[in-house]
């Protein structure tokens, strides 16, 4: 059960991510002359969900100190 949902809650994610990205590049090209409230909504909440998804998919803002060592041999020459 928890499986299924968190699967659920990742295509919500996804989907309120790639809607509000093109909300968001419909009004920059100014193709939106009159944003709904759902344009608006969602071109308001795509700081958090780029947020979101930096702090916690990304693999770049992930503080992960382990990711980025060396692995620790011994090779002196």
């Amino acid at each position: 059960m928890k499986r299924a949902a968190l699967l659920s809650a990742g295509f919500v994610y996804m989907v309120l991510l790639i809607e509000a990205l093109r909300a968001a590049v419909a009004w920059w090209h100014g193709e939106l002359a009159q944003p709904g409230w759902s344009d608006i909504a969602l071109i308001c909440a795509l700081p958090f969900l780029i947020w979101i998804w930096w702090r916690y998919i990304s693999p770049f803002g992930r503080d992960c100190p382990k990711c980025a060592l060396p692995p620790e041999t011994d090779r002196r020459p």
